[in-house]
């Protein structure tokens, strides 16, 4: 095999890798479970319930998105939405773990390059949906190169002789978890980025934001 057939073959998103029907369905489940359980969780902590009632919460929301067939959430969403992205569901499956388990509540804070890496993103495929660019940007998502590329970028911190942050070990586990099961959808744009995740990248945005302009004013 020479280069330009090789290359040929990295680029090429005319056969995809989809995922499993099965796992599929799975995935599609159990990701807006852990969406809404952790949606019925913060709503619980606002309402100042206890960690017991929490978790109660919690695992009933799970429960009920589990369920199969109409009676489930889980249905009306995955028709009107599809699958929440790989990173919505690490996202919604981290802040469940720290709200519900004391002994895993860690300090986070917001990493801005990958805040607003998502905002300029989800930008950039919006645009796309009214072709306008030469090429179609969310086809190249089926593009086995892109995986690695995105890998790379992720190893940026390492690249830079910088301590690895947890959202770099988070973008690996997505890369992993895509490159192994091609959840949800086979294409990586679905992988990284929502809807939803991307409207709330811009109120995390908009707040370092103003955070930083505090900051700089005082």
């Amino acid at each position: 095999m020479d280069w330009t057939t090789l290359i040929h073959s990295l680029l090429a998103t005319q056969t995809p890798a989809l995922p499993e029907p099965a796992l599929t369905r799975i995935y599609l489940a159990l990701g807006w479970a852990l969406v809404l359980a952790s949606g019925g969780v913060l709503l619980a902590g606002h309402l100042r319930f206890g960690v017991s009632r929490q978790r109660l919460v919690g695992a009933l929301v799970l429960l009920w998105c589990l369920w199969p067939g109409p009676w489930s959430p889980t249905y009306w969403l995955g028709l009107a939405f599809r699958a929440p992205s790989l990173v919505s569901a690490t996202l919604c499956g981290w802040f469940l773990l720290r709200q519900l388990l004391p002994s895993a509540r860690m300090a986070t804070r917001s990493e801005a390059e990958w805040v607003f890496g998502g905002i300029v993103l989800g930008w950039l495929l919006l645009l796309d949906t009214f072709a306008r660019w030469p090429v179609s940007l969310y086809v190249v998502g089926f593009s086995p190169m892109l995986t690695g590329l995105m890998a790379l970028i992720a190893c940026l911190p390492w690249l830079k002789r910088a301590a690895p942050t947890g959202a770099t070990w988070a973008g690996l586990g997505v890369l992993l978890v895509y490159g192994l099961l091609r959840l949800p959808t086979g294409n990586l744009w679905d992988a990284v980025l929502d809807p939803w995740l991307w409207i709330g990248l811009h109120g995390v945005g908009l707040r370092l934001l103003w955070r930083r302009w505090r900051e700089g004013v005082t």
